[in-house]
């Protein structure tokens, strides 16, 4: 199997088990509607975004090897703590006592990373 085959296929997995983790952390006791669109929302801003965002500049420019990877390192994480900042702002300082952006976006980092290089490899292989 191709390696940007396997990439999409990490992709799905992160995407799944992301979209899984997000919603445990602090799920209610019985299935709310509410929260369940507000782990979509924050899903797609913080976990598909950042991805397409990396994968797309990546087949724009056109990079090769350590350039691509570092590009798409680079992009998926600033991609992805922008989405927690869009989501603070949209979403989290409306109900107030909201938190700093920074304690909030800083959650970006590792999880925009991480689809980052998965975009790379996607992008590039």
């Amino acid at each position: 199997m191709p390696l940007g085959r396997i990439a999409i296929v990490a992709y799905v997995i992160f995407l799944a088990g992301y979209s899984w983790y997000k919603y445990s952390v602090a799920a209610p006791p019985e299935f709310s509607a509410g929260y369940a669109q507000s782990v979509a929302i924050l899903v797609l801003m913080t976990g598909v975004a950042p991805f397409l965002i990396a994968y797309g500049v990546l087949k724009a420019v056109r990079l090769k090897r350590l350039s691509a990877s570092l590009t798409g390192l680079i992009v998926g994480m600033l991609a992805c703590v922008a989405g927690y900042a869009a989501f603070w702002w949209f979403f989290i300082v409306p109900g107030g006592a909201a938190p700093a952006v920074y304690d909030v976006a800083i959650r970006g980092v590792g999880w925009g990373l991480l689809q980052g290089g998965i975009a790379s490899m996607a992008a590039n292989h």
